[in-house]
């Protein structure tokens, strides 16, 4: 028999409050540890969870925990002192009815069902009172690549899901993806990669955990995490690059001799992404208010990071685009009852809106989804609709369903924000949306996700991708439809082949400017065993295939369900119709039946988010419990409200956010102390290894800690240490110069520049100021908001100018739309330019062909240097003729112009040179030119007296962190032109 366990009416879990009385009653899952091998491109990784008994009766533990959506989970063992269970694959109800017998025999026995692609339930029957088992399930996956980075995921807590409230949205299986939510844990986690990458590695970083890295070699990386105690509250994220040249094209084999053949393709078509390129785009933008999204006991909740993606994403429109903004939870608002024009008006209307918003209420994403994509379309757009939430909802499949119904020719891509999200259904939507999906953590720096994201919407597609073979038979590949590729983005394929020898790929596919094909040559092996995992990984992305088509063609599901059994069970995999089951074999004569406990393990509240938007009702109050309970509290919300194109952003009608709570918890902890739980043999073992070593990180990390705010203390540190022979030779006197730990930490200001004091500004600044530049470009692209357009375009000019000198252009590096529409700007400025703006302009233009060597850049700097050429006589002051001069050197270096085409060049620049001086005041845009010329003599000391003195206008504290200010002119401006001198030493200008 089985019994729940409860105190005056609740039922006993992790998360909740016993008396003292009771007290002896603990949870039974201990510890998670995680152990994943990384070689190339493939994970095999094993999950090892650690139930141990303290009660006096045989206990069965529940417990319902997330995995990599995209994993295929072909293993599950349990270990009893010496004794191994092994699992196998069954049918579903099979499998569920083998567990529950062998339970009810008195047998051990341990049943791992998936209830979402990235949502699974363990039950472990049976564990007597004082015993420890250990269950191990394994999987495999591919690792992410994209943009010349590699990122390796695991999932640790789910965050809990909005059950519906409709017939769309109500969710039948609710309680099987529902586990009770805690606020924080007495078990921890450890986590260990061993990562043999193929080619000499680079940098290794986690925006979500401290690491611990031991170098063995330049292929070879052993990580782990370095904080002992880690509560398994947030996804782990590991995040690498390569020291040489981007991968381009990888293609792995598995074959058996005689048997067919697997292949997984990795290839990067050779296409120019240009800005000639660019579409015209109407992007509706979908944010996420839900409860789910609410502030907890972080500095940084997920609303306030999807509020800031949100801002950042607005900025990177172009004249041209429109927009429009939808908020949701239960409830629908929108921004305007049409998209509006990007302009700087609407700009600080969609801000004043977002400002506004806060969290409350139930994830609708369908109502939300139905309300972007029903609005009246504009054909001469491209529609891009972008959502930012964390997906937290149980009703995956029914969105879906709806979303291939009404998308139409709407692109969908996605932002999954906070610290456990949904990624399969924002992974998904984004597939079916033919759009692509990000992520960002709570502490993450949000810059480089969103211009990773602006890039891929700016830029165009290959769309219409098909890829054939010649000379060969290939078959069976997946996806079976090819989703288009983004900027940055590689062409992955897994299929099967049944033929050898040499064949040749062919890659076709369409852009906005016509066809693009490639052909690549391939060998096909006779024999090849060097990669199992491929087969196994073919295998799930078959499943998913025919999944995907259950949803399109509901009357062939009988079929398909058959066939994805059949699958499953010839390549041992779980799906929504197999289980792995482990029972304990029968010895003799039926054992003797005992009583039995049932505990369910709760679910971690994710870091960060607000414990009382989950947490269970009072005694007496309501039933229900997460997400649904909140929701029956609020007071009804008036129908939606619209508001014309010209009206003031609405005020929220909806029901105020839960009531935030304050806990003395540490930060970033989730509430709670922790409890110190005996380790698995293997992590004792590992950290042994390190001997003094882990003490003297712990103190270090302690003391940073002290000295950093608190919504920093998780994301700021990355401690680095290089494997060294013994503990004595890291605290002798003679240690190598290599750092024993290096902590990455955001630069912060001295405690005396936060009181105004001067800060000595150096290069290092220069990223912050770019960033801060980035973020308050004008909707119509320039870095000045100065009234003259002259005055405008200067500013402009040598902002671009320093953003070109660190390989920042319209088609390289972190921010081509923002330089793109800089640029545009400039160009279509160019007839009515004079003076110095026409010569800084003609620079920049000529600077971008020397990089390109496209016939649009040799265009624009022609015309440039045509103006220029006319008014080469007009030139009289030092500061016209020095910047003409520098304009003309370029352009020969270039090979836009011969020798002496434009007279005296050499002349101007050594005589304006033959007077600088170290800077002292700048009042006037005039001496402010005669302080640049100054810093390109390339005195050193010069130098050092610019940075000095522009020091007094930095500021390095608050929102305008980045900025400078100066009487001369406003502050978008004087830092638009400020950074061309801060950024000059390591700026690669052809005209330096």
């Amino acid at each position: 028999m089985t019994d729940d366990i409860f105190f005056m009416g609740r039922k006993i879990t992790e998360g909740t409050v016993i008396p003292a009385g009771i007290a002896n009653i603990t949870l039974p899952l201990k510890y998670t540890e995680v152990r994943a091998n990384i070689i190339g491109l493939l994970a095999d990784v094993k999950v090892i969870q650690k139930f141990q008994n303290t009660m006096d009766k045989n206990i069965e533990a529940i417990y319902v925990f997330p995995l990599p959506h995209e994993s295929a989970v072909n293993d599950l063992e349990i270990k009893i002192d010496k004794r191994i269970i092994k699992a196998e694959v069954k049918e579903r109800e099979e499998a569920r009815k083998t567990y529950e017998e062998a339970r009810d025999d008195g047998r051990k026995a341990g049943l791992l069902e998936q209830e979402r692609p990235n949502i699974f339930t363990m039950s472990v029957a049976n564990v007597e009172p004082g015993q420890e088992i250990y269950v191990t399930l394994t999987y495999h996956e591919t690792v992410k690549y994209e943009d010349g980075e590699y990122e390796f995921v695991f999932p640790m807590t789910i965050t809990p899901r909005y059950k519906g409230d409709s017939e769309i949205s109500t969710v039948s299986d609710a309680e099987k993806i529902s586990p009770p939510v805690a606020e924080t844990s007495q078990r921890e986690v450890n986590i260990f990669v061993n990562m043999n990458t193929g080619f000499p590695a680079g940098e290794v970083k986690s925006p979500s955990h401290l690491l611990y890295i031991e170098e063995k070699g330049d292929h070879i990386r052993n990580i782990q995490l370095a904080k002992e105690g880690e509560l398994p509250n947030k996804d782990f994220i590991l995040k690498y690059t390569s020291t040489g040249e981007k991968l381009e094209n990888s293609l792995s084999f598995y074959r058996k001799e005689g048997k067919p053949g697997t292949f997984m393709l990795h290839l990067t078509p050779k296409f120019d992404y240009g800005p000639e390129e660019m579409l015209k785009r109407e992007m509706i933008f979908v944010l996420d208010r839900s409860g789910s999204m609410s502030y907890g006991s972080g500095v940084i909740g997920p609303m306030e990071q999807a509020k800031a993606a949100l801002k950042s994403c607005l900025r990177t429109l172009r004249s041209g685009d429109s927009f429009n903004i939808i908020t949701f939870d239960t409830f629908i608002e929108q921004l305007s009852t049409s998209s509006l024009e990007f302009n700087e008006e609407n700009l600080t209307k969609a801000e004043t809106f977002i400002d506004a918003t806060t969290a409350r209420g139930g994830t609708d994403i369908h109502k939300a989804m139905y309300s972007a994509l029903t609005m009246a379309v504009n054909k001469i757009y491209l529609r891009q609709i972008v959502f930012l939430t964390d997906g937290a909802v149980g009703n995956e499949e029914e969105i879906l369903k709806e979303l291939q119904k009404i998308l139409g020719k709407a692109r969908i891509f996605t932002f999954g924000i906070g610290p456990s999200v949904n990624r399969y259904l924002l992974d998904k939507m984004a597939q079916m949306g033919k759009g692509t999906a990000s992520y960002i953590m709570l502490d993450q720096d949000i810059e480089e996700v969103i211009q990773k994201f602006a890039n891929q919407t700016a830029f165009p597609i290959l769309c219409d991708i098909n890829l054939e073979w010649k000379g060969g038979k290939v078959a069976d590949l997946y996806p079976s439809i090819i989703p288009d590729l983004y900027f940055g983005q590689v062409l992955y394929i897994v299929g099967r082949f049944y033929s050898d020898g040499q064949v040749t790929a062919l890659f076709k596919s369409r852009t906005a400017g016509g066809e693009f094909n490639q052909e690549f040559p391939v060998k096909l092996p006779e024999k090849d065993e060097e990669y199992p995992i491929i087969e196994t990984i073919w295998a799930r992305k078959r499943i998913d295939s025919l999944l995907d088509r259950e949803r399109e063609k509901p009357k062939e599901k009988a079929d398909l369900r058959d066939e994805i059994i059949g699958i499953a069970m010839k390549y041992n995999l779980m799906s929504p119709y197999t289980s792995l089951v482990a029972v304990e074999k029968s010895e003799g004569a039926e054992g003797e039946k005992k009583e039995i406990i049932t505990i369910n393990v709760p679910s971690i509240l994710p870091e960060g988010l607000n414990y009382d938007a989950f947490s269970s009702p009072p005694i007496g109050g309501m039933m229900g419990s997460g997400m649904g309970a909140t929701m029956a509290c609020m007071s009804p919300m008036p129908s939606p409200m619209n508001q014309s194109d010209d009206s003031s952003p609405m005020t929220s009608m909806a029901p105020p956010h839960p009531l935030r709570r304050r806990t003395d918890s540490a930060p970033g902890m989730g509430g709670g102390g922790l409890i110190k739980v005996d380790l698995l043999p293997t992590e004792r073992k590992s950290f042994s290894l390190l001997s003094g070593v882990s003490n003297l990180v712990g103190d270090v990390l302690d003391g940073v800690k002290a000295m950093v705010t608190p919504k920093k203390q998780e994301s700021l540190e990355q401690v680095k240490m290089d494997g060294l022979s013994s503990e004595k030779e890291l605290f002798s006197k003679g240690a190598s110069p290599t750092p024993l730990y290096e902590i990455q930490k955001e630069v912060g200001r001295t405690e005396k520049s936060k009181t105004g004091s001067p800060v000595i500004l150096t290069s290092e600044e220069s990223e912050t100021i770019f960033k801060w530049l980035i973020r308050n470009q004008t909707a119509h692209g320039y870095f000045s908001k100065d009234d003259e357009m002259e005055k405008k375009i200067t500013a402009t000019s040598l902002a671009v100018l320093a953003f070109i000198g660190q390989g920042h252009t319209d088609r390289t590096g972190k921010f081509k739309p923002q330089i793109g529409k800089a640029i545009t700007n400039i160009v279509n400025n160019i007839d009515n330019l004079s003076g110095i703006p026409l010569s800084l302009s003609a620079w920049l233009l000529c600077e971008l062909y020397n990089i390109s060597q496209k016939n649009k850049e040799k265009d624009s700097a022609e015309k440039a240097l045509q103006k220029l050429k006319d008014s080469w006589k007009s030139f009289k002051s030092t500061s016209e003729c020095f910047f003409a001069a520098i304009a003309a050197r370029t352009a020969l270096r270039a090979g836009l112009i011969k020798e002496g085409d434009l007279p005296e060049t050499d002349r101007w620049i050594s005589s304006a040179l033959e007077g600088v001086k170290e800077v002292s005041t700048i009042t006037t845009l005039d001496e402010f030119f005669s302080s640049v010329i100054s810093l390109m003599s390339g005195k050193e000391e010069i130098y050092k007296s610019s940075m000095d003195f522009w020091g007094k206008y930095y500021v390095s504290t608050g929102p305008e962190k980045g900025s400078l200010h100066a009487a001369w002119a406003g502050n978008l401006g004087v830092t638009g032109a400020v950074i061309f001198v801060i950024s000059w030493p390591e700026s690669k200008l052809a005209g330096k």
